[in-house]
């Protein structure tokens, strides 16, 4: 066939995000569409990439990403489009960009003030301007946080909502959900959604249901009560009759790695009395978080400057240790715990480096080294868990209702996001996956891997023209190497883009074009 394309991808090995099986193909793209797969015979007016020995696959998914703000920091977007990224999913765990009040909005002014971000928006709907304005090298669809949420009406206080406040929950979600938000997160370790009883999401997630839109849960535990929280989840899912995505599923710590069979079992046996409940994973076996996360809920309550007078209260400061020393936290636990990033330079030797090893070097233990380090650093400090079995990863990325998300915000070579070091998902997720369980131990197959990584989660947002390279579809396309695709980032060494991507298309433009970023800003903000 000859017809008129601005592109064609010639001789490709499509693997189209259907699951279906890989098949070398033409596709003819027009505008920002993809108009014909079959044999095409070139016409001279029309650009060609000649795809040979490469897989064409839909561009990747993140489907749990953290990008909210620093998407407006760097629009060309690149650790994800060079690890083959073409739309991500922001506002998951109960954090969004929005809706923005009071103390919650002070916090975020201060804490992304160093990167040159001026947040002068409260609303969705004033966000989604904002976002769009800004431009980006791919696209973007965002959740509302529950904890936004709930910072807006009740602060950081430990309590339930009384009934007006709670309507005013309800508005703040309908208001972000008409504006086009693809549902509520929910981060039940974080303050202050860890005050949040379920009553209160079940009441919020019955919303979201109505909107047919989904809830995306960090839940309450992942370790020593992981059964209890996921049968939470599962309750809430039921009860209020919402899609429920579980983030980053994991049996966190080594004691609780044997309850991969029960919760295994408690997915399944949901799905059969037909809950719809899905779940996400990154590819490694280290989780990344905030410090404080260690710290007992209540600590947390009145936002940060409470949590830091608590920290230097010597009352408050022998009630953490008594009650922390009680969790049996052994110096091989301090070993597993390294620091990604801190606030203030003066404490940047500490990046890449576990607590146990400063702690031993500064000759003071553990925990009051933590308890000064959060004090001094305004509660601002990430930290790597390594915590995780690889066996389970293997298993967990194996089932049919996980699909990949790299837990992480976009980062940078240059400028203001090359800083720290952060967990290397946030360039590597998509390439790892491939290179390590499609190539190297044949977890999955090349199929299914691109199936979790386009396709199904296209269906699970209702991404009806994404995700699957049809005739009709929006033209977000990513063409690989599968024998040379491999992600660079490491612990150790995190900023590297991936390597084996040869081109990215997004809405129809080669923004990474023979392994170059072009600068081309073409993503959408996409809106339920």
């Amino acid at each position: 066939m000859s017809r008129d394309f601005n592109l064609i991808i010639k001789n490709g090995i499509l693997v189209d995000g259907t699951g279906s099986a890989k098949r070398v193909t033409d596709i003819g793209i027009r505008g920002d569409k993809i108009a014909y797969i079959g044999n095409i015979i070139s016409h001279p007016d029309s650009d060609v990439i000649d795809a040979a020995g490469c897989i064409v696959a839909p561009g990747f998914i993140d489907i749990h990403s953290h990008s909210d703000f620093f998407c407006l920091v760097s629009p060309k977007s690149e650790s994800k489009i060079y690890d083959g990224v073409t739309t991500e999913i922001c506002g998951n765990c109960g954090i969004s960009a929005f809706p923005l009040k009071g103390q919650l909005l002070e916090n975020k002014k201060k804490g992304f003030s160093k990167f040159g971000l001026d947040i002068n928006w409260q609303t969705a709907e004033d966000f989604f301007t904002r976002a769009k304005n800004a431009k980006s090298s791919i696209n973007r669809g965002f959740l509302v946080g529950h904890g936004n949420i709930r910072a807006c009406v009740l602060g950081y206080e430990d309590r339930e909502p009384d009934s007006n406040e709670l309507a005013a929950m309800e508005q703040e979600l309908r208001d972000a959900m008409e504006s086009g938000a693809f549902g509520m997160s929910s981060g039940l370790v974080y303050p202050p959604g860890c005050y949040a009883k379920t009553d209160e999401l079940i009441t919020l997630c019955k919303i979201v249901r109505e909107y047919n839109g989904i809830y995306a849960t960090h839940m309450r535990n992942e370790g020593d009560k992981l059964e209890a929280a996921l049968s939470e989840t599962i309750n809430i899912s039921k009860e209020s009759g919402v899609n429920t995505q579980v983030s980053h599923i994991k049996t966190w710590g080594e004691k609780n790695w044997w309850k991969i069979d029960k919760i295994e079992s408690l997915l399944e046996n949901a799905r059969a009395k037909g809950i719809k409940i899905t779940c996400d994973r990154y590819p490694y076996t280290a989780s990344a978080t905030d410090l404080d996360i260690i710290l007992p809920d209540w600590v947390y309550e009145g936002g940060n400057v409470e949590e830091k007078k608590r920290l230097g209260d010597p009352v408050c400061r022998e009630r953490i240790i008594k009650e922390m020393k009680q969790e049996d936290l052994s110096q091989e636990f301090w070993g597993t715990i390294m620091i990604s990033s801190v606030f203030n330079k003066e404490k940047r030797s500490y990046e890449g480096k576990t607590i146990d090893q400063i702690s031993r070097t500064l000759k003071i233990p553990p925990l009051e080294f933590v308890l000064d380090l959060l004090y001094e650093e305004d509660c601002k400090v990430s930290v790597i868990f390594f915590n995780m079995s690889e066996e389970n990863l293997a298993r967990i990325l194996k089932w049919d209702s996980v699909m990949v998300g790299s837990d992480s915000s976009l980062r940078s070579l240059k400028g203001v996001l090359n800083y720290g070091k952060p967990h290397p998902r946030g360039y590597g997720t998509f390439s790892r996956v491939i290179r390590k369980y499609v190539n190297e131990t044949s977890i999955l197959s090349i199929e299914k891997a691109i199936y979790k990584m386009t396709g199904f989660p296209a269906q699970t947002l209702g991404l009806k023209d994404r995700g699957i390279l049809k005739d009709g579809h929006f033209a977000d396309i990513t063409i690989f190497d599968q024998e040379t695709i491999a992600e660079q980032a490491t612990f150790t060494s995190p900023h590297n883009y991936s390597t084996g991507i040869k081109n990215v298309l997004v809405n129809g433009k080669l923004t990474i074009k023979n392994g170059k970023h072009e600068s081309i800003t073409n993503g959408a903000i996409l809106k339920k």
